[in-house]
C-alpha cells in the first residue's frame, strides 16, 4: 500500500520542485543572445534608439551587445573564444569575417532554421555556408563642404584627389589594418598599375599622401571629431557613416568616386553557441526586411534582402538591386593572404612619415 503520510512526501516534492526550479532557470537564461559586434550605429540602435526591445518583442529573447571599437577586434575577441564561446552571433567586416572561417569558428547557417535566407541577395551568401552579408558600406569620401567653400578648393571627385597638395594636413585616411585603409591601399594600387599581386604602387601612393594625413583613424565618431573642430577637411570611410556624421549637423558631404568599392558587412553564429536557437533568432531577424529597412533609412547601410523596399529619399544614399552589380572588389583571398605583411609594412614605412 502506498504511504499517504505527507512528511513521507515531502522530500519528493521538494526535489521535484528543485527540478523544476533548476529547469526554469536554464529556460530564462536561454533567453539572452550575446551578440559581438561594434559599437557606433549598431549600439545606438539597440540600446539608444529601442531595437533592443524591438527584439525582445519580435523573437522573445533578450539580445546584450559585446561591443568592440574595429572588426579586427571583434575577430580577435571570437577566436579567443574557439574553445569556449561566450558569445552567439557575430557580425563584422567581411575581410576580418574570413579570418574567422580559417579559424573554423563559424557554425554553418540552417536555412531552415534562419527563414530569410531565403531573401537574400546570390552575392550576400559566403560559399562555405557560415556567414550572410547583412548589409554593404559604400567606400566613399566624406568632405567638409564649409571648409572647401571657405579655401575655395573644388570639391573631390575621384580617389587620387586624396592626393592634393592643398590638403596637407587636413586628411583622414584609416591605416591597412582597418578594412577602409585595405580597400583605399589596393585602389592606390591599381590606379598605379599595381593589383593585389603587385601592391608597391599603392604603398608608393601612401607614402605620398601621408604628409597630408592628420590622422589614420579607425572610427567614424573621431572623424566626425575632428571634422567638427575643422582639423580635417577629407577623410576616406563607409558613405553609412558619412551619413551618420553629416545627421549630427557636421556640414559635411559624400561622395563615392569610381570604382566604387562594396564593402560588407557579415554576420554568423558561433559554433558551440551558448544560444543555438537564440542565435539563430538573431541572425534571421537581422536580416529581415524590418531591420534592414531601418538601417538603410537611418544609417544609409545597403540591404542586401532582396525584399527590402527604401524610400526615395533612402535610395540617394543606398544602392538597390542591378546598382550592386557594377561594384568593385577586392581579390579577398590575396588580401588575407597578405594582411599581416601589409600591415606590418604599413607601420613601419608609411605610419612614421610626418
Amino acid at each position: 500500500m502506498r504511504s499517504r503520510n505527507p512528511a513521507a512526501l515531502a522530500p519528493v516534492a521538494l526535489a521535484v520542485g528543485a527540478l523544476l526550479l533548476g529547469a526554469g532557470a536554464a529556460q530564462a537564461q536561454n533567453k539572452q543572445v550575446y551578440f559581438l559586434s561594434w559599437g557606433g550605429t549598431i549600439q545606438t540602435m539597440l540600446e539608444k534608439e529601442g531595437w533592443a526591445d524591438q527584439f525582445a518583442k519580435d523573437t522573445g529573447y533578450t539580445v546584450t551587445l559585446v561591443p568592440k571599437a574595429t572588426s579586427g577586434e571583434i575577430i580577435a575577441t571570437a577566436v579567443a573564444q574557439k574553445d569556449k564561446p561566450q558569445v552567439d552571433v557575430v557580425m563584422c567586416d567581411l575581410i576580418a569575417f574570413l579570418q574567422g572561417t580559417d579559424q573554423g569558428i563559424f557554425a554553418k547557417i540552417d536555412p531552415a532554421k534562419v527563414a530569410n535566407m531565403a531573401k537574400m541577395a546570390e552575392m550576400a551568401k559566403l560559399p562555405d555556408g557560415t556567414g550572410v552579408y547583412t548589409y554593404a558600406d559604400i567606400l566613399s569620401i566624406i568632405y567638409h563642404e564649409g571648409m572647401f567653400k571657405k579655401k575655395g578648393w573644388a570639391p573631390p571627385t575621384t580617389w587620387a584627389d586624396l592626393l592634393r597638395p592643398e590638403f596637407k594636413g587636413a586628411v583622414i585616411i584609416p591605416p591597412v589594418n582597418n578594412t577602409y585603409g585595405l580597400y583605399t591601399l589596393v585602389e592606390f594600387a591599381r590606379m598605379n598599375g599595381g593589383s593585389e599581386d603587385n601592391i608597391d604602387p599603392g604603398f608608393a601612393a601612401l607614402k605620398k599622401a601621408a604628409p597630408n594625413v592628420v590622422d589614420w583613424t579607425t572610427t567614424f565618431a573621431k572623424i566626425g571629431t575632428l571634422m567638427e573642430s575643422e582639423t580635417a577637411a577629407i577623410a576616406v570611410f563607409g558613405n553609412a557613416s558619412g551619413w551618420e556624421i553629416k545627421g549630427k549637423g557636421i556640414p559635411v558631404n559624400v561622395v563615392i568616386p569610381k570604382p566604387a568599392y562594396v564593402s560588407p558587412t557579415v554576420a554568423g553564429i558561433m559554433k558551440g553557441s551558448p544560444n543555438p536557437a537564440g542565435a539563430d533568432a538573431l541572425l534571421n531577424w537581422l536580416i529581415g526586411e524590418k531591420v534592414l529597412t531601418y538601417r538603410a533609412e537611418r544609417f544609409g547601410n545597403t540591404p542586401m534582402n532582396k525584399d527590402v523596399k527604401v524610400s526615395d529619399q533612402a535610395k540617394e544614399r543606398v544602392l538597390i538591386g542591378d546598382q550592386l552589380n557594377n561594384l568593385a572588389k577586392l581579390d579577398y583571398a590575396k588580401a588575407l593572404a597578405h594582411r599581416a605583411d601589409w600591415n606590418a609594412r604599413f607601420e613601419r614605412e608609411v605610419a612614421t612619415i610626418k
